[in-house]
Order: structure tokens, then sequence, then C-alpha cells
């Protein structure tokens, strides 16, 4: 199996579609027909044309071309042929990010053009890119369908990236689309906008003689070491290499 997907030979089929009726509660499946093939087929045909056009744009490819490095038990999708992170999306999920990720660095344009200042534009773009990453986590073709609760979960289920073998694709128009992402990252936003502005006292010490009385702390919090068993740095990528391609010219 993992031969034929390397050499190419294996490929995905559109088997199912799952609509929502906003007036009924669960879901609604039906076989695919026809016309949802041709759909697709469209925007396969169009994607080679905008990531052409934003190619000579930007003068250089809008989809990711990094390589994913094979990690046995971690990052385990090498093996079957998918070896940079553009690969971790299907030609319609490539054009959703790439329009998208035109989209964020057009609106910094967009905002310097209307007077706004720098600082504020590159701000608001930077959250922008933020729920972008976020659509990008649940938009890829590692994502699964949650049966039981008939909903869309994301890449990381857990810190890997181990091959999946039916996965779904989200409407970013939709309710669970963009505007999701967008109510998530305003909900943080305005819950960190509430916490104290009184700085961190950060020392170095010995746990076994810390510097301090008994009874001085309420609470103490920590994080054992993993080592190499969650590589944090390598997991980051996946929204990193996007990260370049909306704001990279601002940082």
């Amino acid at each position: 199996v993992r031969k034929a997907f390397q050499e190419g030979r294996a490929g995905q089929r559109m088997v199912a579609v799952v609509l929502h009726h906003p007036e009924r509660q669960g879901k609604i499946y039906r076989l695919v027909t026809a016309k949802d093939l041709e759909v697709f087929r469209e925007a396969e045909r169009y994607l080679e044309q905008k990531r052409q056009e934003l190619r000579d744009k930007w003068d250089f490819d809008p989809v990711p071309g990094e390589e994913i490095p094979l990690m046995s038990g971690t990052f385990n999708v090498p093996l079957y042929g998918m070896n940079t992170w553009g690969d971790l999306f299907n030609p319609r999920q490539k054009l959703v990010l790439i329009v998208f990720a035109e989209k964020v660095r057009q609106a910094h344009e967009l905002m310097l053009a209307e007077g706004y200042k720098e600082e504020y534009a590159r701000a608001v773009v930077t959250y922008l890119a933020i729920i972008f990453d976020r659509l990008a986590d649940k938009n890829a073709n590692l994502v699964v369908y949650n049966v039981v609760g008939e909903k869309i979960e994301h890449v990381f289920g857990r810190q890997a990236l181990p091959m999946v073998w039916d996965y779904v694709e989200v409407n970013p128009f939709t309710g669970i689309g963009w505007p999701n992402m967008l109510e998530w990252v305003a909900r943080i936003i305005d819950h960190c906008s509430q916490t104290t502005d009184s700085p961190a006292t950060v020392t170095q010490v010995s746990a076994v003689s810390l510097p301090y009385p008994d009874n001085f702390f309420d609470a103490v919090v920590t994080d054992p070491p993993y080592y190499n068993a969650v590589p944090y740095a390598d997991l980051s990528d996946f929204f990193y290499v996007w990260l370049k391609r909306t704001v990279g010219d601002l940082y």
C-alpha cells in the first residue's frame, strides 16, 4: 500500500456529502453526484491558474513545498508519499487556502491605503493569519469526521501526523469554516485582554531549596520533560509554512 502511494498509483475518491439544515438537529448524508465531482474538478483546474498567478506576484510558490521530516511514530505521512506540507491538502483545499492567504495580504494593503497606522494594520493582519492557520488545521486531508458527535475534528488530535484513510473536507464559507475560526480567536483576544498587567518574576533556582517561605504559593504548575517524544518545533511547521505566506513579509 505504501509503495502504491509513493509511486503515485493511489488516489482519493469523494464518497459522500454531509449537509446540515439550520432548523433541524443532526446531519443529512447523501451520495456524491456527478455535479459534486465536476465542481471538485473545476477547483482542481482553477488551482493551477491561481497558483501560477500568485507565484508570479509573490515570487514564490503559494503552496508550501517545504519538506516534512520522517519521524517514525510521529510523522508517518512521508511513508505514503506525502513529503511536503502542501501534500497535506487536496487540490480544492489548496485553492481555498491560497485564496484566503491572498485576502489576508490584501487586507494589510487595504488598511494602509485607508490610512490606518502600520502597527495597527500589522496587528489586525496577524490575527487574521492566526484565524487562517486554524482553518488550515480544520481543512487538511488528515482531518477525520467524528461520526458520534457528527462534527469535523482537526489535524492534531495528538501531537503527530499519522496517516488517515478517510478524511472530511470542510466548506470554509459555512458556520464551521472561517466564521467559526474568527469567533474562537476573537474570544481568546477578549479573554486575554482581561488579564492582569502585573509583570511576572522569573528566577532560576533549585526546586529543593526555594528562596520562598512555606505556604507562599497559591499553586504550583509543572511541565515534565518530554525530550523528543513531542517534537514541538517540527509540529509548529504545519502553521509556520502558512504564516510565511500570509504575514512573513511583515516579520
